[in-house]
């Protein structure tokens, strides 16, 4: 870990102006006065809420009244009655516009700030949560949206995605505490249609001494591609190597210069090999390089539209340019899906 020691050190002599209203208050402490906070009115919301402390929900500020809410959809899998719901309040209370993102999640916009209690409610009550979708958290954990039932599948991931959010979902002690946001994704079948090299934590498929299991991918972004580590977990051993990953970017991971603080620059500060022998030391496992992976295709798409899956099944493509949908149609969807 000396390496990690020096570089952390040698970054953190300054820290930046987030990390300053971090050490203000607890986000669990606004989320829980949220009412009181938007009833005083949006002419008295606090500095260092809009710019972070609301951020930790999902909430974002747009500056005129209103807000853009983020909603977490594990594994980009919404249900009917939860696409009802998200469809409803977008009418009611956001000019029925919807955003899909990459991250397969939903962002609801033009939201009145008064609005927001009311609206994080509804979503409660259709078992949907808007927490930890911004700043400096674990954003939505992507997978391939023909997980469980692709033709070419390996394992199914997601009772692993609802594993790993168990260790950090609405747990105040990961609350905002990261030097940056961190970026997670898995996959379990052999075609790459969740751009799974794009995020700091990566788990391919890939066979290692005839066990089934991930090479683990470290330190995507935008524009830059996650390198390989050199680890291979099996199923049952991405937990640990996941919670000693982010143990070591919350305790090592720079805090000084925002624009360079995700897990790539730390990476980078210490080089991969050594990073990669902390992590698995972290984990208590073995370093002795990754599997073979069980990467083929681009995509699966036909000429038809559809996409071939287990059983004899088809999945049809709704293109939906930019994700600009609306929750009108969002409804027509899920009746379509019923």
């Amino acid at each position: 870990m000396t390496k990690l020691h020096e570089a952390s050190a040698a970054r953190n002599a300054k820290t930046n102006k987030i990390e300053a209203l971090k050490a203000l208050k607890s986000p669990a402490s606004v989320y829980d006065d949220l009412e009181t906070i938007c009833a005083a009115g949006y002419e008295n919301l606090r500095d260092e809420d809009s710019k972070f402390f609301l951020k930790c929900f999902g909430l974002f500020d747009k500056n005129d009244g209103t807000f853009m809410i983020r909603l977490r959809i594990p594994g980009g899998r919404l249900g009917i009655e939860q696409a009802n719901a998200i469809g409803a309040i977008a009418k009611t209370h956001g000019e029925d516009y919807i955003d899909i993102t990459t991250r397969q999640q939903i962002e609801l916009r033009y939201i009145p700030f008064r609005s927001l209690p009311t609206v994080l409610k509804v979503l409660d009550s259709v078992g949907i949560t808007t927490f930890q979708t911004g700043i400096d958290n674990f954003r939505n954990i992507v997978t391939s949206s023909f997980d469980g039932v692709a033709a070419d599948g390996y394992i199914d991931c997601m009772p692993i995605i609802e594993e790993l959010q168990g260790i950090f979902l609405k747990k105040e002690e990961w609350l905002g505490v990261l030097p940056r946001k961190f970026n997670t994704a898995i996959l379990g079948s052999g075609t790459n249609d969740c751009n799974i090299f794009g995020h700091d934590c990566c788990f391919l498929p890939a066979v290692k001494d005839g066990v089934l299991g991930f090479n683990l991918y470290l330190g995507g972004k935008v524009g830059v591609q996650a390198e390989e580590s050199g680890i291979f977990a099996a199923p049952k051993e991405v937990r640990p190597l996941f919670e000693a990953l982010i143990r070591l970017f919350k305790t090592y991971g720079f805090r000084d210069n925002r624009n360079k603080n995700r897990l790539h620059y730390l990476i980078e500060a210490v080089g991969m090999e050594h990073f990669a022998e902390a992590l698995a030391a972290e984990a208590g496992l073995t370093c002795t390089g990754g599997g073979e992976l069980l990467l083929e295709n681009e995509h699966r798409i036909g000429d038809d539209g559809c996409t071939p899956l287990s059983d004899g099944l088809k999945a049809l493509l709704f293109s939906i340019p930019s994700g600009i949908f609306s929750g009108s149609d969002l409804i027509e969807a899920a009746k379509l899906a019923q």
